[in-house]
């Protein structure tokens, strides 16, 4: 997995991205990180591609996951 240097702001929220392995196993990151001591709180995560025609389009999902 691959994860940026450091995120960036987009308007008012704060951006990080996430790469390199599967969907799930991203999610299950970025959860934890929504999580964590310090965490942000109301955070979601955008599901999407390099190739999307926009910043920040795709499925968002409410973090954290829900326990399964």
């Amino acid at each position: 997995m691959e994860v940026s240097d450091g995120g960036e702001e987009d308007g008012d929220v704060y951006v990080a991205f996430l790469a390199g392995t599967g969907e799930g196993a991203l999610l299950a990151v970025a959860s934890r990180v929504a999580t964590s001591p310090g965490g942000p709180a109301g955070a979601n995560a955008v599901v999407s591609d390099d190739e999307a025609k926009e910043f920040g389009l795709g499925l968002r999902v409410v973090l954290p996951l829900p326990a399964s």
